[in-house]
């Protein structure tokens, strides 16, 4: 009877604990970034893209505190459900690829990512074609997932010019998980009652405390790492191969194409990774030295979220919709244009 008791204290104690952690997490906010609704599908048409997200999205939660809608071709839009028609006279379609950097987590307005501004640049700089960009960033996608969406999903959107955007981490291709029976995304690496399609697991993504102890774990299993800021880091051959087969890839379907360097919070590249660019007569533009034009504080969307703040994204829109006006990437007439303003 007085172990049942003791037992029964313990429990108590520790039901308390949890609940008195819980409120303070969510009032701290630490966790919020992390929170999103079940956005992502199972993608059937190639093993390369293990998920996209959903179609005709509205006003979905998505991470970093984004609320967003899709359009038809589950693409982050300003409005839901919207049906592409083919291409007109005049239109010059853009459609870019990436990460969540790309997909704009942590911005909460779609006009205030990289890809909205940048269309509104080029169409405010010049009249002679209508230009539109398709986001086809989705968040934790590697190389492997940016050259399959080129091959499988971007011709959907008759490109006329096609861009890769990556920071260092992008060339993890372990990185990208899968997607569960809900749609949220995971890595198969859990078993019994964690496993993927665990209710067990569903109902820890909607506590708060959960995402702060895994980061505690995540921390305590890499605190011997040696970490700098601003770290370079190796690209392994596996990883920049796909790089080769963006650019092939775009070459067979014949359309100019762009790999776009994105400015990097946490690693930057080895003079190597360059040089190979260049060797490999790669059509890149480095904006990584954009970071040092911020403040972490002013280049973070959060104190708990590292991915850019909108002005970044601004910021990365101005830059590469300046390189688009005079490079030759998009028609000789809209440049010819740009040059007689």
């Amino acid at each position: 009877m007085r172990f049942l008791k003791a037992l029964l204290y313990i429990l108590y104690i520790l039901s308390v604990t949890f609940v008195i952690t819980e409120i303070f997490m969510r009032f701290w906010g630490y966790s919020e970034h992390y929170l999103y609704d079940p956005i992502y599908m199972p993608y059937d048409k190639t093993t390369d893209i293990p998920y996209i997200q959903k179609p005709d999205l509205n006003n979905a939660q998505a991470r970093g505190l984004a609320v967003i809608n899709t359009d038809s071709l589950g693409l982050r839009s300003t409005v839901t459900g919207h049906v592409y028609e083919d291409k007109q006279d005049k239109e010059f379609r853009i459609a870019i690829t990436g990460d969540s950097v790309t997909f704009g987590e942590g911005v909460s307005e779609t006009a205030d990512t990289y890809t909205a501004v940048m269309q509104s640049i080029l169409n405010s700089r010049q009249q002679t074609a209508n230009v539109s960009t398709f986001n086809y960033g989705v968040s934790a996608y590697s190389v492997q997932q940016m050259w399959a969406t080129l091959r499988h999903r971007m011709p959907e959107s008759q490109p006329d010019l096609v861009i890769m955007s990556v920071v260092p981490e992008d060339f993890t291709l372990s990185r990208t998980g899968t997607v569960d029976k809900w749609g949220y995304t995971a890595h198969s690496d859990g078993a019994g009652l964690l496993e993927q399609d665990s209710f067990l697991k569903r109902v820890l993504r909607k506590i708060h405390l959960t995402y702060f102890l895994r980061d505690m774990v995540y921390h305590y299993r890499h605190k011997d790492e040696k970490y700098q800021p601003g770290s370079p880091v190796d690209i392994a051959p596996d990883s920049y191969q796909y790089i080769l087969e963006f650019q092939q890839t775009a070459q067979q379907l014949n359309l100019p194409y762009l790999l776009l360097l994105l400015p990097p919070i946490n690693h930057t590249y080895n003079s190597d990774f360059i040089y190979k660019l260049k060797q490999n007569n790669i059509h890149f533009l480095d904006l990584t030295s954009l970071i040092n034009e911020f403040s972490p504080e002013k280049y973070r969307t959060s104190a708990f979220d590292g991915h850019p703040s909108p002005i970044v994204h601004r910021k990365i829109a101005e830059k590469t919709a300046e390189y688009l006006l005079h490079s030759g990437l998009i028609s000789p007439v809209i440049i010819q244009d740009q040059t007689e303003q």
